[in-house]
């Protein structure tokens, strides 16, 4: 991914905190739900265009997707990428029957997608004092998804991996932010920096 061009050392790095804050509290949300330790990676801050999302978000093999915007003072888009690999013994921890029917698989991804990427999200709009609203996560497939059509020349991605340490599973949530939303956040990283 390329370097953020939009953020100065001091924004990025003041980013980079509040996400470390908002994505702990993630982690810990899941953690409570299946009662397991979750490890998290440090976050990733990149600004890229639409052709290096799709890489960014396609490059993983057997993995499932979903995505889900949300609007307010930011607007953009989550999406998540959950890999197959040690999806059961995560529905097991969430007490789903095995073997998993093709409803408890979805209904399982959505899941993880809603409460990760809505704790990530409403932990960073707090620390920042910005409304925002997910809506509900919706499954997709990114070799369907034309990445180019949309409306941002940049992205600013916000990227960070979850692992359950007791399977193979992993998640990654990336955020994705419009160009009028980035110049908020920038704005209010300033404003919090003073």
């Amino acid at each position: 991914m390329n370097t953020v061009a939009p953020l100065n050392a001091d924004q990025q790095d003041a980013l980079q905190e509040l996400l470390n804050i908002s994505m702990g509290q993630a982690a810990n949300s899941l953690a409570h739900l299946i009662e397991t330790k979750i490890g998290i990676s440090i976050p990733k801050i990149a600004s890229v265009t639409p052709e290096q999302l799709f890489s960014i978000i396609a490059e993983e093999s057997g993995a499932y997707y979903t995505r889900q915007s949300f609007l307010g003072d930011v607007q953009g888009e989550v999406m998540s990428v959950i890999s197959q690999q040690g999806l059961s013994e995560v529905g097991a921890l969430l007490e789903y029957d095995e073997p998993l029917s093709k409803n408890d698989v979805e209904e399982i991804i959505l899941e993880l997608s809603n409460i990760l990427a809505g704790a990530c999200l409403a932990g960073l709009a707090e620390q920042l004092e910005l409304k925002t609203n997910l809506n509900m996560p919706t499954l997709f497939s990114p070799k369907r998804a034309n990445f180019v059509e949309l409306q941002w020349l940049n992205s600013l991605v916000m990227e960070v991996q979850f692992d359950i340490e007791l399977s193979s599973f992993s998640m990654r949530v990336v955020f994705c932010l419009d160009d009028s939303s980035l110049n908020v956040l920038t704005e209010t990283i300033d404003e919090l920096l003073g």
